[in-house]
């Protein structure tokens, strides 16, 4: 199984990458452990999570292909 990871904001900086693609996670807690396991400096981040376009609040199973996009908070001027 594969899921796209889209990364945003400090996230990117901190990744050095702004699209990731990762196998064998089954859901949005696995994509958080992995990213926070690979990036450590991530876990300081808060962030809301899409999961094909469409903002989650807690946890989620996901599918072959499903896109999920980490978006920190926008600041801007």
């Amino acid at each position: 199984m594969k899921i796209n990871v889209l990364l945003f904001g400090i996230l990117t900086d901190i990744a050095g990458v702004s699209h990731i693609e990762i196998k064998d996670v089954e859901s949005v807690s696995a994509v958080k452990s992995w990213l926070w396991r690979n990036y450590p400096k991530s876990k300081d981040i808060d962030f809301q999570i899409a999961v094909n376009k469409k903002i989650i609040d807690g946890k989620a199973d996901l599918k072959n292909g499903d896109e999920v996009a980490l978006l920190p908070p926008f600041a801007g001027g």
